[in-house]
């Protein structure tokens, strides 16, 4: 289908649509945890061709509320809230809209497939102690795009995450501190290409620079840039009256003290139900990731990186490869406006770890050699767990709420107050 075709399919369906629904989050981490064999505006972070499919509407969250050592009574305000929006102009006519600009910005998203290859402290070596690397304060996401007269779609996106000399105080303020330096950029761009009307391909590549500190580094101190590319399509399926989508992406990661390189190729399947849809898809995973200079507190989940070590390449290095199965679920109950959401994903890996020989005695990112199996997180409350249930309200197929529910919700204790409802909630409105 065309951009044109997918925005009407968009607006018929609301949340129920096959292909082009308005999504968000809280939707993906609910029914899924996983946006690869669905079209919905969190895609546009892996393809920034697709804020055309999403012309004019304002989105924004809380943020996570994974917090899991709530005491009886007690509350946390949830982490990284994040607020934007995707404006269009169209160049045409009122029979044909395309051509179409399209410009978006999003401010407070945490990029993880960046940041979580920062180290929370770093060896200063003028002073032989350690300097925390200072938590990202721009968090910017900026969109441009365009369609064309017959409805192909482009995208440029840029991310900055960015903190130089200042780091907060116990009490949250900032202050200057002279060590601190954080800084994360991606540049990437891609195109949404209609083939008929029963094939939509997509594809992106990227680039990107992960550094910090102890001292402020310019842009192209030492080299390490890292590279992205995801494709996939959307071949409908009118007997199913859904959709077959294959997919595939791979990574290349440079960072201080990190090599880390990474492919999956999947298939999957989406299908409109009765007042409902349905989603499943299957993906075989391949990971190779060298650390260099890194040591782990696995208590606490602090991380520490000494660049002298790292130069004498003392690699830990760990191999991953086995598959996952992820599956989504929504369904309206009720009344139209009211949907309710399960979904889950799991990974079975046969990982081997080698440990440098000269690391002996350092907790690193291999503790010895050897091979075990690994499954992602069973029940931490995180995006990356096994399950995933929450509910969305859509009012007038204008504003959309979608919620997702703490796994432990339906097994605590009503009369001690105890832990959390929700662990995120986000939102959307069109206009």
């Amino acid at each position: 289908m065309n951009l044109r075709s997918a925005a009407a399919v968009g607006v018929a369906f609301g949340i129920l649509g096959v292909g082009s629904a308005f999504a968000t989050f809280a939707r993906v981490e609910s029914m899924g945890k996983n946006t690869t064999y669905i079209m919905d505006d969190v895609s546009i972070f892996d393809n920034p061709a697709n804020i055309n499919l999403y012309p004019n509407y304002l989105i924004g969250e809380f943020g996570p509320y994974t917090d899991n050592n709530l005491q009886a009574g007690g509350n946390k305000d949830p982490m990284y809230p994040n607020f934007g929006g995707i404006f269009s102009v169209s160049l045409g006519d009122e029979n044909n809209p395309d051509p179409r600009l399209s410009i978006g910005g999003l401010f407070g998203r945490i990029n993880n497939n960046l940041l979580k290859y920062m180290p929370t402290r770093v060896v200063d070596d003028n002073v032989a102690d350690t300097t925390v690397v200072p938590e990202t304060v721009t968090n910017f996401d900026g969109f441009l795009g365009g369609t064309l007269s017959n409805g192909d779609a482009w995208g440029l996106h840029i991310y900055i995450a960015h903190q130089d000399g200042g780091d907060k105080t116990a009490s949250g303020e900032y202050q200057v501190s002279s060590g601190a330096f954080a800084s994360a950029v991606q540049a990437d761009g891609g195109f949404n290409l209609q083939f008929g009307s029963n094939i939509d391909f997509e594809i992106a590549f990227g680039i990107a620079r992960i550094q910090y500190g102890p001292e402020h580094l310019n842009f192209f101190d030492d080299g390490d840039f890292s590279f992205l590319g995801s494709s996939r399509a959307f071949f409908t399926l009118e007997a199913l009256d859904g959709e077959l989508v294959p997919a595939f992406s791979a990574k290349f990661i440079k960072a201080p003290g990190v090599e880390d390189k990474h492919a999956q190729a999947g298939l999957g399947i989406n299908v409109a139900l009765d007042r409902g849809f349905f989603w499943l898809g299957a993906d075989f995973i391949w990971n190779k990731l060298k650390m260099s200079g890194w040591t782990f507190d696995y208590e606490t989940g602090e991380t520490l990186y000494d660049s002298q070590e790292s130069e004498d390449h003392r690699w830990d290095k760990r191999d991953d490869i086995g598959g996952m199965i992820s599956f989504g679920i929504e369904r309206n109950i009720w009344w139209d406006w009211f949907v309710i959401r399960v979904g889950g994903q799991k990974s079975i890996l046969y990982t081997e770890c080698e440990k440098n020989v000269r690391n002996g005695g350092k907790t690193g990112m291999c503790l010895e050699d050897g091979t075990f199996f690994s499954t992602n997180p069973l029940a931490d409350g995180t995006a990356d767990d096994h399950v995933g249930f929450g509910f969305g309200i859509n009012i007038e197929e204008k504003l959309k709420i979608d919620v997702t529910v703490a796994e432990d919700l339906l097994f605590r204790n009503p009369f001690q107050g105890e832990g959390r409802m929700f662990s995120r909630i986000s939102a959307t409105y069109s206009f």
